[in-house]
């Protein structure tokens, strides 16, 4: 005896599931691209600064496609990193060139360059951290970002949209 079997909104379903690889892909893409526009923000907010120049290094990039998308926040200048985390002590000086601009900017001469360079080398600096604070900050938020974006695959999807 044959039967014959009838599926109501299969060729809908079908539809929206060969799309949900785009849907899922810009649904994420525009999750990353705000979690991490509000950690650049907080953290060029945050910054100690003394010309800008390390404020005005702090950007963002997303590598990856779909949904293996890994997004970056940092600056792009060396330092920032020492900003950040601090410098240990006991280290090697840092390069008197590397404190020039710093030095002029703040009435130091030329000749105390040295007497700078060995004491950061001997005590170091503290960190100043910028960065994971403004994670922290906004970790939760992002979290919620993506589950909205699920959210909102999942709705398309089922057509309710």
């Amino acid at each position: 005896m044959p039967v014959t079997l009838r599926v109501v909104g299969a060729e809908p379903l079908a539809r929206a599931l060969a799309r949900s690889p785009e849907l899922v892909a810009a649904e994420s893409l525009r999750a990353m691209t705000t979690s991490l526009l509000l950690v650049e923000g907080d953290a060029r907010r945050n910054v100690r600064h003394d010309t800008r120049r390390l404020m005005n290094s702090i950007t963002h990039r997303i590598r990856g496609r779909g949904t293996r998308l890994v997004g970056e926040v940092g600056p792009s200048v060396r330092y920032g990193l020492y900003v950040e985390r601090g410098r240990p002590a006991g280290k090697k000086p840092p390069p008197r060139a590397a404190l020039r601009g710093w030095a002029r900017r703040h009435g130091i001469p030329e000749s105390a360059l040295f007497v700078v360079a060995r004491a950061i080398g001997r005590k170091g600096i503290p960190p100043r951290p910028f960065l994971v604070p403004a994670f922290t900050k906004h970790a939760d938020r992002i979290v919620r970002l993506f589950a909205q974006a699920g959210q909102r695959v999942v709705v398309t999807l089922g057509g309710a949209e």
